[in-house]
């Protein structure tokens, strides 16, 4: 288990999207769904680079699985956006959001993923080399392309 117990620049937004992050944690495993952490807090917790801002957490999870925690979340009312198109469920809380995207749309690296422990908040998270490889893909997007690139290089010498 990584133990991450630096914060990123947002820090008091950090611990609200955690305490929310783990109620969706705890409703996939009420359906026996292992998410794992990519984007943004996986980057932060190889990095430690506490100038990172986290604007929403994104996890991974099998597509077929939307509908099941959909169910779940209508029963506890908590507001989602499913968006077919993108392969993709939002959760928001406030201005708290969680990305539920699909696995079998977004990743196709290594299954290589490790236990992260984000000062309380315990994922799975994309391997290093699974990480890298989607940053590298996304430096061919022109959206954010030099922010990617940043974060593919500081990767890189995570190695």
């Amino acid at each position: 288990m990584k133990k991450i117990k630096v914060y990123p620049s947002n820090k008091e937004f950090f611990v609200r999207s955690k305490a929310f992050c783990e109620q969706v944690l705890d409703i996939c495993n009420k359906v026996g769904i292992t998410p794992v952490a990519w984007g943004g807090l996986a980057y932060f917790g190889y990095t430690k680079d506490e100038n990172t801002v986290i604007k929403d957490i994104d996890l991974l999870i099998p597509e077929d699985s939307f509908e099941k925690i959909i169910r779940v979340l209508e029963k506890k009312k908590i507001r989602y956006k499913y968006s077919a198109k993108w392969h993709t469920l939002q959760m928001f809380k406030n201005d708290l959001k969680i990305d539920l995207d699909s696995m079998d749309y977004w990743y196709k690296g290594p299954r290589d993923f490790k236990d992260f422990d984000f000062d309380g908040l315990r994922v799975k998270t994309l391997g290093l080399e699974g990480l890298m490889s989607v940053y590298e893909k996304a430096l061919a997007s022109k959206d954010k392309h030099e922010e990617y690139h940043k974060k593919f290089e500081a990767l890189k010498r995570m190695k």
